[in-house]
Parts: structure tokens; sequence; C-alpha cells
């Protein structure tokens, strides 16, 4: 037992100090190259990570893993291809590494519900150090830990934006407002689920709160789409369960989810994601900008479909910006659809391994969180790109959902709705004595 503890507490510190790393806002340039805390993290740990995955520490070798290896090196060679590799290799070495290194770190480090709860815990720390930050900057619009740091090293720009609804965008430490509600927005499922016992309705509400804090002070409407999402998974689930006859919420579920769907489809002139993209949105400008992106920007996939136009420019009106707000949109864009469909694929492997695993007790719930939060980031990817320190956190929260699916970490079997066997009550007291088991001569 003091083993394992003594074995898993270098685990516990490389998980925090990953997770303190990516809300760094400093950097500093090795030649051209420049290194935020995070990718120095990932530099110094990447072998480590390699040689314990091989080494069979994360468990055996799943198809997701190498999906991701795969993705990043398709990722790699369109650049090549598109613009050669003298000009390029710098920027793919970064990509493979910002893909991989913090796929496998999830891998290594996140093998037990206890390494798990620790990953949550650091993440929901992070954001309550954060969010009185990211109030202050809504008052006022000045980014503390920008300038803070900003006095003696090289930091993230202070991104000029149109106030909404009365109040400045919170950017805090990241590169955009934008990234820093992507970022908070996992933590409002996982925490609900893992932090909390369950039927513990304050301290899930409140913990959950918080995390939705810190996406409402980012004022992006696809950091806030995730946040509605989780929330509506999350009461389903609260208020399904408590129906005995209802064996299966989440086959029902889906069968709701896939009707609804076809009727937004069938008696509107709008398909379902200009649908969502008009409603839940802070700006109806924005909305429209992105089915535009979308309408445009698919023409070049199509007629590019294996290696993308790499980072080159895509066909558009003079009018329209090239920045792309859909990160699958842009990872098929620019990599072409292997690189996007392996991506998405790894994604629906890990959620799906991990929602047929027979669980029960805290690691269904933490199950629950985890595939919610995952679920509800992929919908957001749908809304906005994502990179830098927040596309590592994503890449990181895709592999810290493997251990699921893995027998050897998981502790419990059976089926998530199983109820315990009664046990047969034992008769102490008789009045027939008890029968003497010694021998008699």
């Amino acid at each position: 037992m003091r083993g394992a503890v003594a074995e898993a507490s270098p685990n516990r510190l490389l998980i925090a100090l990953f997770l303190v790393s990516l809300v760094m806002p400093f950097y500093f340039f090795l030649g051209s190259l420049r290194l935020s805390m995070y990718r120095v993290y990932l530099l110094v740990f990447m072998f480590t990570f390699v040689i314990r995955w091989l080494n069979g520490s994360a468990g055996r070798i799943r198809v997701p893993d190498i999906l991701m290896i795969f993705a990043s090196l398709w990722m790699a060679g369109a650049l090549f291809i598109n613009h050669g590799i003298g000009s390029q290799f710098e920027f793919a070495g970064i990509l493979v590494i910002e893909t991989v290194v913090p796929y496998l770190a999830a891998r290594v480090l996140i093998r037990s519900l206890a390494s798990f709860r620790t990953f949550v815990w650091w993440y929901f720390a992070i954001i309550v150090t954060l969010l009185p930050i990211a109030f202050y900057e809504n008052l006022t619009g000045t980014p503390i830990l920008l300038e803070l740091f900003g006095s003696v090293l090289s930091v993230y720009s202070d991104v000029t934006q149109s106030p909404r609804l009365g109040l400045e965008r919170a950017q805090v430490s990241m590169p955009h407002p934008i990234l820093f509600g992507v970022f908070c927005a996992p933590v409002f499922a996982l925490s609900w689920y893992t932090l909390s016992p369950d039927g513990a309705l304050f301290k899930q509400a409140s913990k959950s709160f918080i995390a939705g804090a810190g996406v409402f002070c980012s004022l992006s409407a696809g950091a806030f789409l995730g946040v509605v999402l989780q929330a509506c998974l999350i009461g389903w689930d609260e208020l399904i369960k408590r129906i005995k006859f209802i064996k299966n919420r989440w086959k029902l579920f889906t069968i709701l989810f896939g009707a609804l769907y076809i009727v937004l489809e069938m008696a509107s002139n709008r398909n379902a994601f200009h649908i969502i993209a008009s409603e839940l949105s802070f700006s109806k400008g924005s909305a429209w900008h992105r089915i535009h992106i979308f309408n445009e920007a698919i023409d070049d996939v199509l007629r590019n479909p294996f290696t993308g136009v790499g980072r080159g420019y895509w066909t558009r009106p003079r009018w329209m910006k090239a920045s792309v707000d859909n990160f699958w949109l842009l990872a098929a864009l620019r990599y072409g659809i292997p690189a996007w469909f392996m991506l998405t694929l790894a994604g629906v492997l890990v959620c799906w391994k991990a929602v047929f695993t027979p669980l029960t007790g805290e690691y269904a719930r933490a199950r629950r969180g985890y595939v919610i939060a995952f679920t509800g980031m992929m919908v957001s990817a749908f809304t906005v790109h994502i990179w830098d320190a927040t596309y590592c956190a994503f890449m990181f929260l895709l592999g810290a959902g493997v251990w699921f699916s893995d027998p050897d970490c998981t502790q419990e079997s059976g089926s998530e709705t199983a109820e315990p066997k009664p046990v047969r009550r034992k008769i102490r007291y008789t009045r027939f004595p008890k029968p003497s088991t010694e021998a008699t001569s």
C-alpha cells in the first residue's frame, strides 16, 4: 500500500504542474521558437511520458492512442505537402507535440479514481483562483495577470473586444477570451459528479456554479453552449434517475434527441446547426458570420479532401476574415478529412468505450461527469477554434477518459444501475444448543 501511494505521488504532482502551466500567460523565445510554460512542460517530460506509455504504464496500447499519433503525423505531412518542410518544420513539430504529448500524459498519469479526482480538483482550484481576476476584468477591462507578468516578461497581447451585456470580456491568462471560457467549461460537469457526494445538491451546484461563472466572464457563446449542454444532460440525469420505471434513461435521451433533431430539420428552412448557432449566441452578427464561414470553407474542404489547404489562403469573399471559428472545420480545412476523421473518431471511441464499460458507485459517477464534460467541449468546438494552452487541455481531457474502460483501473464491476444484493441476516440467538464439534469417545 505504501508503495502504491509513493508511486502515485509523483503523478499527482505532474498533473498539478501541467494544469498550472496552462494558465501561465508569459513566454520567451528560443531562437524563433516561442516557449510558454506549458510547452516547456511538454518538452521536458515528453520522453518520460512516451517511454512510460510504451512500457505499459498506461496499460495496453489502445486504438485511440494510434489514432492520435497518426492524426498528428497526418497534420504535419499535410503542412509539408502544402508549404514545404523547411518553412513548416517548427510549426509542425510543435503541433505534433501539443497533440500527442498531453494525450499521452493523461494516459500515463490518470490510471485510477484517485488520480482522476486529483486532476478535477486541481482544475477546479485553478478556476476558483482565476475567477476574482476575471470578474475584475469584466468590470474594468484591465487584464491584471497580463499587466503583472508583462512588466518583466513577454505575455499574450491584450485582445480588444467589443463589450457584451455591458461588460468587458475576460481574457485572464489566455490569448483570447474565447479560450478562457472553453478552458473553464468542462469543470461544470466534472465537479458536479467528482468533487461532491451524490445527493449533496448544494455542494454540487455551488462548484458547478463557479465553473459556469468562469465561462460567463469570457462572454463567449461557444463556451456558453458547452455549459448549457452539460446543464441539460445533468438535469436529465438527476431528474430521470428518480423515476423508477425508466430503466435506461440515456437510451431514452438518445431517442428523444434524435427525434427533436429530425423535427428541427423538417420544420424549418434552416438546418439544426444554423438554428443552434443563431439562437445560442450573444451576437447575431457572430452567428451569421459562423454560418457563412462554414458555407464557404466546406467547398475548399471538398476540393482538397486529403491534405487540405494548409495554413494558406482559403476561398472566401474579400470582406470575410481569415479566422475560422470552428475547430473541427478548421482541422479538415487545413489538414484534410483524414486528420479530422481520426481526431473525431478518437474522441468518439474514448467516450463510447467508457459509456459501455460496466461500472458502479463512484466510478460510474466520475464516468458520467467525464462523458458529459468532454461531450460539451466537443460541441463547443463546432463554434470556436481551440488553440494554444486550451488545445492542450482538450487533448489531456481526451486522454483522461481512457482508464474508465480499463478493467485493471476500475475496482468495481457490474451494471451502473445494479442494486446491491440483499444480505441474508444470520440468527444470532436460538433456544437450541449449538452442535458440538468435538469428537465423542
